[in-house]
């Protein structure tokens, strides 16, 4: 990814403008504002660049809270529902609990056939995905 939308110690976001794909690399335990925060920032990146793909690195993220995910649940699916994603490419967390909350996420989604979701194990992988080349 050749841009930097946003950096401090929990999330690092990315995107290319070109392939119109975003990339947030997620690590430690963020929670409250902080997690809403870096939420929001990755929707408004995918929503001020109409991008059409999203990697979401997840393996060194710990686990999200109740609160945060019934937020996620709230207000982060529907806006991401809502807008331009066509495929969500997905490396799951080394935590357990974290895998889980992702997971009820998933299962809230429905069916929409907008938005294509599938996990990965590497960052390559994903990436071609995203750019339709597997």
């Amino acid at each position: 990814m050749h841009n930097i939308y946003f950096k401090n110690d929990f999330v690092s976001i990315h995107f290319d403008r070109d392939l119109r794909i975003g990339k947030a690399v997620w690590q430690g335990d963020l929670v409250g504002s902080e997690f809403r925060e870096a939420v929001l920032l990755c929707l408004d990146l995918i929503d001020r660049h109409s991008l059409v793909g999203w990697l979401g690195d997840n393996r060194r993220m710990k686990s999200i809270r109740p609160v945060d995910l019934e937020w996620s649940l709230q207000h982060f699916l529907p806006q991401l529902l809502e807008g331009s994603l066509e495929r969500l490419a997905n490396i799951p967390s080394h935590d357990d609990d974290n895998r889980a909350a992702v997971e009820v996420l998933y299962a809230k989604k429905s069916d929409s056939e907008e938005l294509t979701i599938r996990d990965f194990v590497t960052e390559e992988e994903a990436l071609a995905w995203l750019q339709n080349t597997i």
